[in-house]
């Protein structure tokens, strides 16, 4: 194992709302709609479907641009289909690149680029897609 990746997830007090601290300072606010919470972040599904698309992004516009494509726009749309019944977890996820840039394209390149990004470089699509019996997740529990 090469690399740890520590981000905290604190408690706001709050309903169920958390902030994320990442291990440079980044913060992000996670909660759910009503009932539970007050919908005052994205929740954490809607958060995975963007730590997808941008992990994703990051490694096509890298491609992108080791391709020399004039690559000066990218959006990437993430939609996830869930299960109806817990743990709602998605099913499909749909990710779709909108590239712009000055001057023609090779459409093979961008296709490529594309599908390596999510499919071989970003470690969130690769977690995701080891499937039930990839990842594991376990959980230990403190006191204080």
């Amino acid at each position: 194992m090469s690399e740890s990746a520590i981000v905290t997830a604190s408690w706001s007090g709050e309903n169920v709302r958390f902030e994320v601290k990442g291990p440079r300072g980044e913060r992000v606010t996670v909660d759910e709609p009503a009932p539970l919470g007050d919908d005052r972040g994205m929740d954490p599904a809607e958060l995975l479907l963007g730590a997808l698309a941008t992990c994703s992004g990051i490694s096509a516009l890298a491609l992108l641009q080791k391709m020399r494509q004039p690559v000066r726009g990218l959006k990437i749309r993430a939609q996830g289909k869930r299960q109806d019944h817990w743990p709602k977890a998605f099913t499909e996820i749909h990710l779709a690149f909108d590239v712009s840039g000055d001057g023609p394209f090779d459409p093979a390149l961008v296709a490529k680029a594309v599908n390596l990004a999510h499919s071989r470089y970003c470690p969130v699509s690769g977690t995701i897609q080891l499937g039930q019996n990839g990842c594991t997740v376990d959980a230990a529990v403190t006191i204080s």
